[in-house]
């Protein structure tokens, strides 16, 4: 099944002057919750992601560079997430809106009809229509790209839903369904392991090597094998995480910081992790009839958690490797 390379973008920056709300909620924080939303939702399909924006939001990346940036990736979608303002001080402006380019594709437009119809009837705000902009990070002919503006931060009814949790998830709903309806997004088949432990002896060794992505260096760090080291870096968050065994399958999925557990992958046919997104959970489970140990470093805390060996979300102390919210910066794994 092919992978579908999405790029999406938060408007503006955490620090960007009079983008926020009367009351000092920042637009990025908002358009922040709305685009995890929106990844989470598409977490099963087939779909890849790109974020033209800087992930935290320290800095206020240049317009230019979030278009070079998901044309040069050859992104199959691009959406920007916005809120719109009109004084800046508590009006009754309202309304959703999704922007084109002056000269729209037929793609353009039909991708911002889907996205559009879509947040009219699940936010319940008013359809401000499909509008032409010279917008910078919309404006090429290469892929289909849409700017949406989800209603007013300094209107007095739509700041009830935009800072809602209930209005977040309308909002981005909206985007993710307009993006599975328009690329065609299919839902990837649940990873099944084969039954290998059959033909493991009790007393075969099975080795596990593992990589890292390091959110610093921009980079995979070298592979390491079982506990010979650990993958990462003191300091540098980590991303994405690629394993595999010297006999057998291994499945894992991660969580990452702010959002959901992203979809399991098996061994190296694709890596867990979003890059540009810092993960705080992990989970691994294989079909070899020996038991997996894995453990993780926290950055904030300097420390290494105990080891684990379950496969559960929802056992926060044996069913996965971290604390949800604490970036992680090292992993060990072992097979014993």
């Amino acid at each position: 099944m092919k992978e579908v390379l999405i790029a999406i973008d938060v408007g503006h920056g955490l620090y960007t002057p009079g983008k926020q709300t009367p009351d000092g909620i920042k637009e990025w924080l908002i358009g922040d919750k709305v685009r995890d939303k929106v990844v989470e939702i598409l977490a099963p399909y087939n779909c890849a992601f790109l974020h033209t924006d800087n992930d935290e939001g320290y800095t206020d990346e240049s317009l230019i560079n979030r278009l070079n940036r998901y044309i040069a990736a050859g992104a199959e979608a691009f959406v920007s997430l916005h809120h719109n303002a009109f004084t800046g001080r508590w009006n009754k402006a309202t309304g959703v809106e999704v922007f084109t380019d002056n000269n729209p594709t037929e793609d353009d437009i039909k991708l911002a009809n889907l996205i559009y119809d879509k947040m009219v009837e699940y936010t319940g705000l008013r359809g401000r229509g499909i509008k032409k902009a010279d917008f910078t990070v919309i404006n090429q002919n290469k892929i289909p790209a849409v700017l949406c503006e989800g209603g007013f931060m300094d209107g007095t009814e739509d700041y009830k839903v935009i800072t809602s949790e209930e209005g977040q998830n309308a909002y981005a709903l909206a985007v993710a369904e307009g993006l599975i309806e328009f690329l065609k997004l299919e839902k990837r088949e649940p990873v099944v392991l084969d039954n290998e432990s059959e033909n493991l002896k009790n007393d075969e060794k099975v080795s596990v090597t593992y990589q890292v992505w390091d959110n610093v260096r921009k980079k995979w760090l070298p592979n390491v094998k079982d506990l010979e080291d650990y993958a990462g870096i003191f300091s540098h968050d980590i991303c994405a995480l690629f394993a595999n065994l010297s006999k057998g399958n291994i499945v894992y999925k991660v969580h990452y910081k702010g959002g959901g557990w992203l979809p399991e992958v098996k061994n190296r046919e694709d890596y867990a992790g979003l890059l540009g997104k810092v993960i705080d959970g992990l989970m691994m489970r294989t079909d070899i009839g020996k038991t997996i140990h894995y453990a993780v470093h926290l950055r904030s805390s300097n420390r290494w958690l105990p080891f684990v060996t379950g496969y559960n979300a929802d056992d926060y102390n044996n069913g996965y490797a971290g604390i949800l919210g604490q970036s992680i910066d090292a992993i060990k794994i072992f097979i014993c």
